[in-house]
């Protein structure tokens, strides 16, 4: 029998992992630096909490390595300083792994086996209301969302802003519920059930076959690590029949997958969606109760088991033969793969299905060429933490847009060299060192199952630099470290609650001044944003005073006084940021437009040669002539 102090503790757990989740969700995945640092400083606090009130804390080596790699590879960041052309890019990522460093401290420390089911529970809560959310503002569209743009690209991307992260959101979400079906307890299973069909149409209308992919490998990674995986199987079909017949009511509806629909229409059509996806929740509780009822009275022998699994993997295996033989052999499947994959995307006017069958990179081989030649010519060190996004606005071969390669990996190995690329994984692979010891805790394949997504995913997208997304793959990570029963009680002593308190200490001094820093600069921009030069000029006062290294607040402070209409006051802090980060083309594009003459002109070629493809150049140029003074 639980006790009271337990109960607390697992509903605290849940509460605060549902909350975490939708907080960063409603928060553009938490990618803007402005919003790590109250989260960083929640997490240090709760250590320190812990720290100062427990006698013992339980770690194993694995959780020693996860830590000590994620804490070097922070410091490593920072090193990059020395050889990087940015004086703040490096600290700017050093921050954001602050934010993972402290939540991975207090997750293997505070977590223990009890939680473990309320913290995965408490994610897939988050993540269904972040899902609920966001389909809602596809089926009721002008009314939940904003005003309707029936112009957009249309993929569905709030509360995020980004398709791809809300797709491997609700994919992770779908693998936690996955496993809560698998368990078998009628009562849960429902509930998870009837998540499981916004959590499904919801990854549907983001249309990232990124997460498609995820959730393919996280599936078969949950049902590999179950005891009886043809049962799980089964149990995983009947989970998954609602949330398809869900999408393939969607895929029906032209309003809700192709972009230009009348509101009317798209109203219309999203009402009856949304009447049709209810009743489906009522199935998915139907389906669970029969299942509930029906599977304890069936017994099929091992035999038969046997013969349905090899017929099935024989199955497969004609099934990828001929169709190899019917392609024209491996070699001409890999030409049209690679052909596939380098070109342009299909068009979605007729509807965004033909996005899902397409395997189009959609300009991730250019991201990769790019990191590849960075990796060429700076095969040690790399080229400094954050820096893919200025090599790429040098030297990208098309207009596109890009601060992240779109590959975890590579652009590791592109900003931090061997060294960062090696911490990294020992980050992200110790984790599963302990699966032979814990695969049999029903938590510990839904574990493995959310980092295998993530592994997957981080692979073609940028999900590490986007919070809520890499703290759900580190929670997992800490499921499975805690989970190991080889861990050691370590008794802290007075002298190990100094040192404890020390470095948190010193961490949370490092997180509030980051955040005060990126709160300024952030309320300088939001200022600017609504033509408030006034506000913006204080702001970036601030953002200067508590970040003396980088250069942002005195851009910000020359645009604001640019904005108020005083050229000559804005050339100041200008030419300031200009001497601190002579690497970033938009201080150059900003003094080009408050310099005159010769200064101008050096300003705007500074700026081109810095980012040759700009698109703003042209018509700073066109509309302020060079040869004036």
């Amino acid at each position: 029998m639980p006790t009271k102090r337990s109960v607390r503790r697992q509903s605290f757990t849940f509460a605060a992992a549902a909350v975490l989740v939708v907080v960063l969700a409603w928060s553009s995945g938490g990618y803007f630096p402005s919003e790590w640092g109250l989260i960083t400083l929640g997490f240090l606090l709760v250590l320190l909490a812990t720290i100062l009130l427990s006698e013992s804390v339980e770690i194993g080596r694995s959780g020693i390595v996860v830590f000590g790699a994620l804490a070097a590879f922070g410091a490593w960041q920072l090193l990059s300083l020395l050889w990087s052309s940015s004086p703040s890019l490096p600290v700017t990522e050093f921050e954001r792994t602050l934010l993972y460093l402290a939540a991975a401290a207090t997750l293997i420390l505070c977590l223990t086996a009890a939680t473990v089911p309320a913290l995965l529970g408490g994610i897939a809560a988050g993540v269904t209301i972040v899902s609920v959310y966001a389909l809602a503002t596809r089926l009721a569209p002008g009314t939940i969302g904003g005003a309707y743009d029936p112009s957009s690209g249309y993929q569905l991307a709030k509360p995020i802003g980004y398709w791809n992260a809300l797709g491997l959101l609700a994919g992770s979400g779908l693998v936690i519920v996955a496993g809560i079906v698998i368990r078998r307890d009628a009562f849960r299973a429902s509930i998870a059930a009837v998540a499981a069909v916004p959590l499904g149409v919801c990854l549907y209308f983001t249309y990232s076959r990124g997460s498609l992919l995820a959730l393919a490998g996280a599936l078969v990674v949950l049902v590999g690590l179950t005891e009886s995986r043809l049962r799980a199987v089964v149990l995983l079909g009947v989970l998954l029949v609602p949330p398809l017949i869900g999408v393939a009511l969607s895929s029906r509806s032209n309003a809700l997958t192709t972009a230009g629909a009348t509101l009317q229409t798209a109203q219309r059509e999203g009402h009856r969606l949304a009447w049709e996806l209810v009743g489906l929740a009522a199935l998915a509780v139907v389906l669970q109760v029969a299942v509930a009822l029906i599977g304890p009275r069936v017994r099929v022998s091992d035999r038969v088991w046997r013969v349905v699994v090899v017929s099935a993997v024989a199955a497969v295996l004609v099934g990828g033969l001929a169709a190899v033989v019917h392609e024209g052999g491996p070699s001409t499947i890999a030409d049209r793969a690679r052909a596939a994959f380098v070109a342009e995307p299909p068009t979605t006017a007729t509807g965004l299905d033909r996005r899902l069958l397409s395997a189009s990179g959609n300009g991730r081989s250019a991201y990769w060429r790019v990191s590849a030649r960075m990796v060429e010519h700076h095969p040690l060190l790399g080229e400094g933490a954050g820096s893919f996004a200025r090599t790429w606005l040098r030297e990208r071969p098309v207009a596109n847009e890009a601060r992240d390669a779109h590959n975890l990996y590579l652009e590791t190995l592109a900003e931090l060299g061997p060294i960062g690329l090696v911490l990294l994984l020992l980050v992200l692979v110790t984790p599963f060192r302990p699966v032979p010891r814990v695969w049999r805790d029903p938590s510990a394949p839904v574990a493995v199952g959310v980092l295998t997504a993530f592994l997957i995913h981080a692979a073609v997208d940028w999900d590490w630099e986007i919070p809520v997304l890499t703290l759900i793959a580190l929670a997992a990570a800490a499921v499975l470290l805690v989970l190991d029963p080889v861990r050691s009680r370590l008794a802290l002593t007075t002298s190990r609650r100094l040192v404890g308190c020390g470095a948190v200490g010193l961490a949370l001094v490092v997180a509030l001044v980051a955040h005060v820093g990126n709160r300024a600069a952030g309320d300088a921009l939001d200022a600017l944003a609504v033509d408030h030069p006034g506000q913006a000029a204080d702001a970036a006062e601030r953002a200067r005073t508590w970040m003396p290294w980088s250069s942002e607040g005195d851009q910000l402070l020359g645009e604001a006084l640019a904005e108020a209409g005083d050229d000559r006051a804005a050339r100041v802090p200008l030419l300031r940021a200009a001497r601190g980060d002579p690497g970033e083309w938009s201080i150059w594009y900003d003094l080009a437009s408050v310099e005159t003459g010769p200064e101008r002109v050096r300003a705007l070629t500074l700026a081109r040669e810095l980012n040759p493809l700009s698109v703003e150049l042209p018509a700073l140029t066109a509309e302020i002539p060079l040869g004036s003074s």
